[in-house]
């Protein structure tokens, strides 16, 4: 081999080794200009999920909602029918809340037969002052709130399940003797103290199958202790002494209302044979 042919390839060699040499101390970070970044990825130009503002909250309910509550029993008597003896007294449903209780005779829950679905009607505030008012709380919703039927006495179209009655000893939880269904035509027939005298009468009869019934907010429908339904049957036997008379509204729970804690009453009583008279409020507390 010539020695300038040797040369050449002996520099050609020491250039590749120069090279890898090169290579390698950039590799361990021993010199040389480091390494260029990494090209960036393409970012989302729509936020990350913890940059976005948080939903706001849901608007509080505006719901108008009725309260219902049983007043105390009214002229309790005891009288002797077909050999038996009966309790009677007047049974009262009140509404004190904020809104009207409205039963709409068009609904869509299960009947029977000789029954019609009700939808309760649930007004909500259109001015924000608080308390229903006609002339501005004009938007509603329904829902579904059970059935009414004819009252076989009463000859007019009642809503079921509207109050439930029981008499009870002082200290005892189980009744002696109780009607958990009892039905009415919400109407509204007197006014209950206390209560803002603001709201007019809305709710009269309702004679027809498609009358709307309720009860208007600071009113009360009264049950007279004439009327079918109005009673207990006392049980035979049954010993004289302080009974306490329960009467509750809407038992089934089937109405939307603001408090479902408060819609018992209880009246002390004092049975002795077929007389009846009021007892201490303290012996059935």
């Amino acid at each position: 081999m010539q020695p300038r042919t040797r040369h050449r390839l002996l520099a050609a060699g020491l250039g590749v080794a120069a090279v890898a040499l090169a290579s390698a101390l950039m590799a361990a970070g021993m010199g040389g200009d480091p390494p260029a970044a990494p090209a960036a990825e393409p970012s989302d130009s729509s936020p990350r999920v913890l940059d976005r503002p948080p939903t706001p909250p849901a608007p509080a309910d505006s719901a108008l909602l009725p309260n219902l509550r049983s007043l105390p029993a009214e002229d309790v008597i005891i009288r002797i029918e077909n050999g038996n003896r009966i309790l009677r007294f007047a049974g009262i449903l009140a509404n004190v809340g904020v809104g009207p209780l409205e039963l709409s005779p068009r609904g869509s829950t299960a009947c029977p037969a000789d029954h019609h679905p009700a939808d309760q009607r649930i007004y909500q505030d259109g001015n924000g002052d608080g308390r229903y008012r006609l002339s501005t709380d004009r938007r509603r919703a329904t829902r579904s709130a059970g059935c009414m039927l004819v009252h076989p006495t009463h000859d007019h179209w009642h809503f079921d399940a509207m109050a439930g009655y029981a008499l009870r000893r002082p200290g005892d939880h189980e009744p002696v003797v109780s009607k958990n269904k009892v039905s009415f035509c919400l109407r509204d027939n007197r006014r209950v103290a206390g209560m803002p005298a603001s709201t007019p009468r809305r709710y009269g009869d309702c004679q027809e199958r498609l009358d709307l019934q309720g009860i208007s907010s600071g009113w009360a429908d009264v049950y007279g202790n004439d009327l079918g339904g109005q009673v207990l049957n006392i049980p035979d036997r049954l010993p004289g002494g302080v009974y306490c008379l329960r009467t509750v509204a809407d038992p089934d729970g089937l109405i939307r209302e603001s408090d479902e804690a408060d819609n018992a009453a209880e009246l002390a009583i004092r049975i002795t044979g077929s007389d009846v008279r009021s007892a201490p409020a303290s012996s059935c507390r």
